[in-house]
């Protein structure tokens, strides 16, 4: 008689990004009504910049339902993202507050971000980063 294995399959491990987004977000909603975070991310191609992003706000947020995002400074896009099994809808939409962008989670909860186009200049780019009062470091490199 031979032992049989009864090892179980270990969770499957949890992937972070291949490039921790240049992101910095505020701890929670201050009431204040403003954005909640800067996002500069290292392309204008949306669909490849986006797993990382949700990578980092997934905590916060769960699942993702949605993306509004301003245009400006993106190539086109496809109008949704297929991550695994699940499905995002992309919507472009010319904001008042030119490149915001809107994370729609399928909880109900929004995260307003303020997107520093790809190809802003890095010293510009990174006082940007700097510049919201009340956000914390997110992840950025």
């Amino acid at each position: 008689m031979t032992p049989h294995s009864t090892s179980s399959h270990p969770a499957p491990a949890r992937h972070p990004p291949l490039c921790t987004p240049r992101l910095r977000v505020r701890p929670r909603r201050d009431g204040t009504g403003r954005v909640d975070g800067v996002w500069w991310p290292r392309t204008q191609d949306l669909a490849a910049e986006l797993p990382g992003l949700l990578t980092v706000l997934r905590p916060r947020l769960g699942p993702v339902r949605q993306i509004v995002y301003d245009p400006t400074g993106w190539l086109p896009s496809s109008r949704h993202l297929q991550l695994g099994s699940h499905r995002i809808r992309l919507d472009p939409y010319r904001f008042e507050l030119f490149n915001r962008m809107d994370v729609c989670s399928a909880h109900g909860i929004v995260v307003m971000l303020r997107v520093v186009l790809s190809t802003t200049d890095d010293t510009v780019a990174n006082a940007a980063l700097a510049a919201v009062p009340g956000v914390r470091e997110g992840g950025r490199s």
